[in-house]
C-alpha cells in the first residue's frame, strides 16, 4: 500500500512540475516580449540623432555656396561681411571694458557679429539673382512661388507670341494679376483677366500689377515687399471659396509644335 500510494504521488509531482515550468517559460517569454520593444525604442533614437547632425553640414554647405556664389558677382561683398562682423565685436569689446567683464561682452559681440554678416550676405545674394533673373520670363512667378503664407498660384492665364504673360495669385489679400513682358502687351493680356475674373467673382479684391520700370509698374526687386503690404481682407475659408471660383476659369495653354518630339539629335555640323 505504501508503494501504490508512493508511485501514485510520483505522476503529480512531475505534472506539477511541468505545470511550473510551462509557467516559468510564459514568464520568462513574456519578459522577452515586453523586453523586446524598449530596446528596438533605443536603438530608434539613435537614427534620430544621425539625422540632426546631418542637417548641420547641410546648412553649411548651402552658405558656403551662397558666398561663392555671390562673390563671383558682387566683389564688394567680403568687406561688407567684415564690416558687420566687426562693428558689433568692437561694440562689445568696448561695453566690457566700460560696464562689465570682459568674457560675457565680447562673446556677444561676436555673435550679433557673425548675425550681422550673415545678414549682408542673404541681402547681397538677393541684390544678385534679382539682377540674373531680371528681364527673363518667368522671373515674377519664381518670386510670388517663394512667399510665405498661403497662395494660391495659377501659372499663365494669358499670354502673347511676343511672350508675355499673365499669372493669377490667390491669397489673403485677394486676387493679383501679374503681368510680365513689355510694351503695350502686358496691359492688353491684363485687362483680358481683369474682365474674366470680374465676370466669375465680381465682389473680390483684385490688384492687379505689371512687373517693370516704366511708370506705374513695379520693379521686380521690389515685387515681393509690394505684394505683402496688400491689404489682408480674406481668412482660410474665404480664400478656398474665391480659388474654387477662379479654378473654373483655368489657365491658358501654351502652343506647342505638332509631331513628336525628337529624342535623338544628329551630331555634327549643320549643312
Amino acid at each position: 500500500m505504501l508503494l501504490r500510494k508512493k508511485s501514485g504521488s510520483e505522476p503529480n509531482a512531475r505534472a506539477s512540475g511541468s505545470r511550473s515550468a510551462t509557467k516559468s517559460s510564459k514568464a520568462t517569454a513574456g519578459s522577452k516580449s515586453t523586453a523586446g520593444p524598449k530596446s528596438t525604442a533605443r536603438k530608434g533614437a539613435k537614427p534620430g540623432k544621425a539625422g540632426s547632425d546631418k542637417d548641420g553640414p547641410g546648412r553649411l554647405a548651402q552658405i558656403k555656396l551662397i558666398f561663392t556664389t555671390t562673390r563671383k558677382q558682387d566683389p564688394k561683398l567680403i568687406p561688407w561681411m567684415l564690416l558687420g562682423l566687426a562693428v558689433p565685436t568692437a561694440a562689445g569689446l568696448v561695453i566690457g571694458f566700460v560696464l562689465g567683464p570682459l568674457w560675457m561682452f565680447i562673446p556677444l559681440g561676436v555673435l550679433l557679429g557673425a548675425t550681422v554678416a550673415l545678414n549682408v550676405l542673404v541681402k547681397r545674394f538677393q541684390r544678385v539673382a534679382y539682377a540674373e533673373m531680371e528681364g527673363k520670363p518667368g522671373a515674377a512667378l519664381a518670386i510670388v512661388e517663394r512667399l510665405r503664407g498661403d497662395w494660391r498660384v495659377t501659372e499663365t492665364v494669358q499670354f502673347n507670341r511676343n511672350q508675355d504673360v499673365v499669372h493669377r495669385v490667390i491669397g489673403r489679400c485677394g486676387v493679383v494679376l501679374l503681368a510680365e513682358g513689355s510694351g503695350r502687351g502686358p496691359r492688353d493680356l491684363l485687362g483680358n483677366e481683369v474682365r474674366r475674373v470680374r465676370r466669375v467673382a465680381p465682389d473680390a479684391p483684385l490688384h492687379d500689377i505689371v512687373v517693370g520700370y516704366g511708370e506705374g509698374e513695379v520693379p521686380l526687386k521690389k515685387l515681393q515687399i509690394t505684394i505683402t503690404k496688400l491689404p489682408r481682407v480674406l481668412k482660410g475659408a474665404g480664400i478656398d471659396a474665391l480659388d474654387k471660383r477662379l479654378r473654373a476659369l483655368g489657365g491658358a495653354t501654351m502652343p506647342l509644335p505638332k509631331g513628336p518630339v525628337p529624342t535623338r539629335m544628329p551630331r555634327g555640323r549643320m549643312r
